[in-house]
């Protein structure tokens, strides 16, 4: 995703191409993975596709339009993706974590996505991330092997009865 160092446009200031590149780039791969691994999936040994989405799916904040489309349209493709492919027992489960903790100090695209937003409040990256953590309801956010030891056990036989759900990791950020 491309990065710009202004604050984040509104609806009046943004270009269409802004506005759709966090659409059909996230949507265009998750629909191309999604296909590619379906096709060796299924029958009698069940599958399991595990999608990620983000908080924006839910969030009603200015300035971040695209990505809240796109986040919702991550969650609305894993519900009907795992309705397609129930009858091929394969379950389908989206994964939504808030920011990690972790993850931009190892190397993730969100420190880059994370400096506008925290250089416009006067902070560093980390010094922005906890001050995310204190807008839940936990006070904490998720970090990498949260989000990891999920995964494992959405795609266990443990979590079979789960499928065309959305497992919200954001600490009570947004609640379903």
């Amino acid at each position: 995703m491309l990065m710009t160092k202004r604050k984040p446009a509104t609806v009046g200031e943004i270009l269409v191409e802004e506005f759709m590149r966090p659409i059909e780039g996230f949507l265009r791969t998750l629909f191309i993975t999604s296909k590619a691994v379906a096709q060796h999936m299924g029958g009698k040994r069940p599958g399991v596709i595990l999608t990620l989405s983000e908080p924006g799916s839910k969030l009603a904040v200015g300035g971040i339009l695209g990505h809240s489309v796109s986040s919702a349209g991550k969650e609305v493709f894993s519900r009907v993706l795992a309705a397609e492919l129930a009858p091929r027992n394969i379950r389908v489960i989206c994964i939504r974590p808030h920011a990690m903790t972790d993850a931009p100090a190892l190397g993730s695209y969100t420190k880059d996505l994370f400096k506008p937003a925290a250089a416009a409040a006067g902070l560093s990256v980390q010094e922005w991330i906890a001050g995310l953590a204190q807008s839940t309801m936990s006070k904490r956010l998720p970090t990498l092997s949260d989000v990891a030891e999920t995964a494992a056990f959405l795609a266990s036989d443990r979590a079979g009865a789960m499928t065309g759900t959305v497992a919200n990791l954001t600490g009570g950020a947004v609640v379903d």
